[in-house]
């Protein structure tokens, strides 16, 4: 039984794809690499063929559920390829780093090479990719870290202990609602009184917002000074960069073809990013991929209303849908057309079948979490019964949390289950606590790679900790500093400094 879940509220990782070895600037080979042939109108079906025939241009593709979405990508990438568009003149948006991997795995097999130089990747891979290579542009140091959102949070802690937080008697939003509310701000178009109202109404409070702001202000000089960008600064800092009319007619001058896979899943920020580097393209040669009706991350603040709202942004744009389903039974998708057909604001489609008939959906009314926990668990030993396998039987979960009954019950009637969830390979415990111990060598003014380094130390405390911070941030070297002789018992003189945790905290970085 494989039970090693976290049941921490979820997470959004952000992991980063690197592929894209060629120089930017250097121009493009002028003879094509040789391709096996493809045979797209065998491969495809009439619609998905439809488009790629037609990649040129504003273009609006509906993908339904299960329709071949990813599928059509690929072979639209293939197309542009084996038409002689080079590969580091497409670029290829997706919303996981996995899904651009797929993706590009898929193109290899088709055309028996890898196409290597594909700019792939997430917004925020590809951000860090043009930031890296700009960042004297953006007045950025070229070494700077990225945080993730724990680290994030830990820094907005620390800046909210420094705008004097604490001494307020309102009652106040936690640092991660505060980073969440900042977040929100940059990612919706927001101001930070309009996310409250929002998100958080139990705030609405002038001295709160006020407060709010002077955090924010602290936050933002803190990560300037230590080198430190968190996820939104990727997002942020790009579309900056191409407010830089040369830097902006650079890229758009290189990258011919823009795709992009999830189009209902953009915020404003992203969308914004990838419409600056679209109007900038001779072409305009731009293809969005994406379901209005399976618009799901609004609670990140996505927005369906860019994928709704596209035709509007770009002149003649070219609309498709596709429309076949290869995932679902009719009666699911009959279900799921009856439901979706009660949008308001919507494209208008009709998914068609490919599947032969299968069972019926139903919908059973349970009293609590642990009645739904029992039934599931009773169907699924029914189940065996009838010859299914257990890796054959899956249940998902609107949130991995709620997912703690049922697995309490599956134990408890030795139902042996693997959960496909979990904390990403950086985010566990154990690897951050190594990799705080590389960001000071690499960064010694780090605060929040400090402040973690001082949780591990025996007898020491936060707030002797913040002490040490604080005098060796102040020299140029602040590991040499720390060593120095005489440092705990004359620099920090005073301080009350515990001997036991200086000694152990010189132990341990040695």
């Amino acid at each position: 039984m494989k039970n090693g879940k976290d049941h921490t509220e979820e997470e959004y990782i952000f992991e980063f794809y690197e592929d894209m070895e060629q120089n930017f600037e250097a121009e493009a080979s002028s003879m094509p690499k040789e391709y096996k042939d493809v045979n797209f109108e065998e491969n495809l079906n009439k619609e998905q063929l439809e488009i790629i025939k037609n990649i040129k241009g504003p273009m609006l593709v509906i993908a339904g559920a299960g329709s071949g979405k990813t599928r059509t990508i690929t072979y639209a990438v293939a197309k542009l390829l084996t038409s002689g568009v080079h590969p580091n003149e497409i670029m290829l948006v997706t919303f996981t780093n996995k899904a651009a991997k797929e993706m590009i795995k898929r193109v290899e097999l088709l055309l028996g090479k890898r196409p290597k130089g594909i700019w792939a990747g997430t917004f925020h891979s590809m951000a860090n990719r043009f930031i890296r290579r700009y960042s004297q542009t953006l007045g950025l140091k070229p070494n700077y870290n990225i945080m993730d959102e724990t680290d994030a949070r830990a820094l907005m802690r620390l800046a909210m202990d420094k705008a004097g937080v604490s001494e307020m008697e309102e009652r106040f939003p936690t640092s991660k609602m505060a980073k969440n509310i900042l977040s929100y701000s940059i990612n919706c178009d927001k101001t930070i009184q309009e996310v409250i109202l929002w998100k958080y109404p139990d705030f609405d409070d002038d001295k709160i917002e006020k407060k709010l702001k002077q955090a924010y202000g602290i936050y933002e000089k803190k990560k300037a000074a230590d080198g430190l960008l968190d996820f939104d600064d990727l997002l942020v800092f790009w579309n900056r960069l191409l407010d830089e009319k040369i830097v902006a007619r650079m890229i758009a001058r290189k990258i011919k073809y823009i795709l992009v896979d999830e189009y209902q899943d953009t915020n404003h920020i992203q969308a914004e990013i990838i419409h600056k580097i679209a109007k900038l393209n001779p072409g305009m040669n731009i293809m969005v991929v994406g379901d209005d009706a399976q618009s799901i991350y609004a609670f990140r603040g996505a927005n369906f209303k860019n994928i709704l709202n596209f035709e509007d942004m770009y002149k003649d744009c070219k609309k498709y849908k596709i429309t076949y389903n290869y995932r679902s039974v009719p009666e699911i998708l009959s279900l799921a057309n009856d439901s979706i057909q009660h949008n308001e604001f919507q494209h208008q489609k009709e998914m068609k079948p490919t599947r032969p008939s299968g069972a019926q959906p139903f919908l059973v009314n349970v009293a609590d979490g642990e009645e739904q926990a029992k039934f599931i668990a009773n169907q699924i030993l029914r189940l065996r019964e009838e010859g299914y396998k257990l890796n054959q039987i899956a249940i998902l979960c609107r949130a991995s949390r709620h997912s703690l009954n049922i697995e309490q019950e599956l134990q408890a009637k030795n139902i042996p289950y693997e959960v496909r969830a979990g904390v990403a390979f950086f985010e566990k415990a154990h690897i951050k606590d190594a990799l705080v111990h590389l960001r000071i060598i690499e960064n010694p003014f780090d605060e929040i790679a400090w402040s973690r380094i001082f949780k591990m130390i025996p007898d020491l405390g936060k707030t002797s900790g913040t002490k040490i911070f604080s005098e060796i941030s102040q020299s140029e070297d602040p590991l040499e500093k720390l060593f120095e002789k005489g440092f705990f018992n004359i620099t920090m003189k005073g301080e009350r400094i515990p001997s036991k945790g200086s000694r152990n905290l010189l132990k341990h970085i040695t």
